[in-house]
């Protein structure tokens, strides 16, 4: 099919409707109302002769041809997105731009707070909207727009040819018990550490962990009593309970002042973690996106 035989604006329907699959919120998204947008559809599946979208429990989900249509379409509207804007004067102090970021518990303690703080001093208009990360790096959402940043975490020097990394903390881990713990009156050996049960926090679910792989290294393993997708809660199972816990200092040191535990040196080598604010390339050209990294830089 060529370009001049298509309405070029029902891309910008069919875009919508992929990202959020509902007539109504995709309608308002680019300020149409639900028959014209309806109308608009009808006339993509005829030019396409399929579907493409059929609602399944009040949800309209893509067929097929949607899903193959959507790596094409998605990435061509961001480029011409950006192409569009990326001249565009961005002045933080009066802009009401939205940002949008994924981020685990961990991540939002880290570094939110002094994000905030900071911005809503130079940037007081400006919306940020936190949403809980369903995925490590989740690329199609940075890519199509729904997404801005995701804040992460990476234990090497990540290589991507699509997606921007820039680090704004380094830490250690450390093995964490209650207080006056029986098996630990002389300090945590690795005998003891593999005989004692542990938590392993994995966010998005993870059968394996950093203290996993470094063990699986020595051929070694541990029982794993109890996953957690949350850093934050973690500790507080520790306190009434025998098991060890592996994870940030920082978070360990913190939550030290407010429960009884005591810190301990891992007894196998864990390489540093390093926490990670992600976005797509597309927008390495974006004013507000300079600015960002520019300001987490600075904190």
């Amino acid at each position: 099919m060529n370009l001049h035989q298509i309405d070029l604006n029902l891309l910008l329907l069919f875009d919508a409707l992929y990202r959020y699959r509902s007539v109504s919120i995709a309608a308002n998204e680019i300020y149409l109302s639900q028959s014209a947008f309806s109308h608009g559809l009808s006339r993509l599946r005829k030019h396409l002769a399929d579907e493409l979208f059929i609602r399944i429990n009040n949800v309209m989900e893509p067929t097929p041809l949607a899903h193959e249509l959507a790596t094409h379409i998605t990435p061509a509207l961001a480029q011409l997105y950006n192409g569009l804007n990326s001249s565009a004067v961005f002045d933080p102090a009066i802009s009401d731009l939205e940002l949008t970021f994924s981020a685990t518990d961990y991540t939002q303690f880290s570094l939110l707070p002094k994000l905030i703080s900071h911005i809503s001093k130079v940037a007081p208009n400006i919306r940020i909207t936190v949403t809980p990360s369903e995925d490590k790096v989740p690329t199609a959402k940075l890519l199509s727009g729904e997404l801005d940043f995701v804040l992460g975490f990476s234990h090497e020097i990540e290589k991507s040819s699509t997606i921007e990394r820039q680090t704004w903390l380094q830490d250690s881990y450390c093995t964490i018990a209650r207080k006056n713990h029986p098996q630990l009156e002389d300090g945590l050996t690795l005998d003891k550490f593999l005989s004692l049960s542990h938590v392993r926090v994995s966010p998005w679910g993870e059968k394996q962990g950093i203290v996993d792989r470094q063990l699986a290294k020595q051929g070694l393993n541990r029982h794993v009593a109890l996953q957690l997708p949350s850093v934050m809660a973690a500790p507080y199972t520790i306190e009434n309970s025998d098991y060890l816990l592996t994870f940030p200092r920082l978070i360990a040191e913190h939550v030290a002042k407010m429960i009884d535990i005591d810190i301990y040196t891992p007894p196998i080598p864990i390489p540093d973690y390093q926490l990670n604010v992600y976005w797509h390339k597309l927008n390495n050209s974006k004013a507000s996106h300079q600015w960002l990294s520019q300001l987490i830089s600075l904190l």
